[in-house]
């Protein structure tokens, strides 16, 4: 199969990327630099130029491909300034209408997997969160809920679409974890504000496996929560990340430093989502690592010096290849 990626040079896409071309299928990208994702993707055939929000992406790009995974748009990530929400709204809201308008042409892609983000949720506390439950009120909440809007236009043009809503992805080298583990090594890990907030978080060869099950089985479509079966509360999850890294896990961030710290981006630490990706379990996936600890000592630098890597493996199904359900 041939597969285009958008955002192929993030630490999701170009895993997808390695999995896919390792499998023997066809990779091309979208990116803002051709030259630059083929240096960082050596796995890609073929990239090609695209700015999400200034153009449509070129027609050639779509030559033969069997389906695009969209997973371009800036980080959420860093201090919330006007122009950074600004970024962040346009980026997946604007990004993804000039994807779909491009779908309008003949020889379109039969299936569109298109990322999305479990703070479609907003703050819901104790709740148990599945697929049809009602989306929030803040500001990634309305973000989450336009891109959605945007990327189902593409079944009115007879395509297949899968919407994956990703929670805290666990991987060396990038994500949350990047950020989590530098105050643990300096022994001030600890409950972020009052600790109880529910995590919703999933190891990142388990997130390409839910993109390469989208892409294989038919039978996938609409909303699917991207998370591990699992979910901790903030002070809990400290505790085994501290326990992984051996360090201390007892300081307390209170939440008005983080607001300082991070303006309005403290807020998606500090805020409550128990996400349950019911329609995945339903389906019969597998996942590699449903409970956190596993999957923490997978993929934190002092395990993998150990040697307990598991190195590329093309998770839980070959594209091309009927799906266990």
């Amino acid at each position: 199969m041939r597969i285009l990626i958008t955002g192929v040079t993030g630490f999701i896409g170009s895993r997808l990327a390695e999995v896919l071309a390792a499998d023997g299928h066809e990779v091309w990208g979208l990116s803002r630099n051709p030259d630059k994702a083929r240096q960082r993707v050596p796995q890609l055939t073929e990239a090609f130029a695209w700015n999400p929000v200034a153009q449509l992406p070129p027609g050639n790009a779509f030559t033969d491909v069997d389906a695009v995974v969209h997973l371009a748009g800036e980080l959420v990530s860093g201090r919330w300034t006007k122009k950074k929400k600004q970024r962040i709204e346009d980026s997946r809201v604007i990004g993804t209408r000039n994807l779909v308008k491009a779908f309008e042409q003949p020889g379109r892609p039969a299936v569109l997997v298109s990322t999305s983000a479990i703070g479609y949720y907003g703050d819901r506390g104790d709740s148990e969160l599945t697929e049809d439950r009602r989306p929030g009120h803040d500001f990634l909440a309305d973000v989450c809920q336009k891109w959605e809007t945007e990327a189902n236009k593409a079944a009115a043009l007879g395509m297949r679409v899968v919407i994956v809503r990703t929670g805290i992805v666990m991987a060396l080298g990038g994500g949350a974890l990047k950020e989590m583990l530098l105050p643990f090594k300096m022994g001030v890990g600890g409950p972020m504000g009052s600790g109880k907030q529910w995590w919703s978080w999933i190891h990142r060869d388990d997130l390409v496996g839910i993109h390469l099950r989208a892409i294989n089985d038919d039978e996938m479509s609409g909303a699917y929560n991207g998370t591990a079966p699992n979910p901790m509360q903030q002070g809990d999850f400290a505790k085994v990340l501290g326990k992984v890294l051996h360090r201390p896990a007892f300081v307390p961030t209170p939440a008005f430093a983080l607001k300082l710290l991070l303006g309005g981006f403290a807020s998606e630490l500090l805020t409550s989502k128990r996400v349950i990706p019911e329609r995945l379990l339903k389906a019969g996936f597998e996942f590699q690592y449903p409970e956190l600890e596993p999957a923490l000592r997978q993929v934190t630098p002092v395990h993998r010096r150990k040697g307990t890597s598991r190195g590329l493996t093309s998770p839980h199904v070959r594209v091309g290849q009927p799906p266990s359900v």
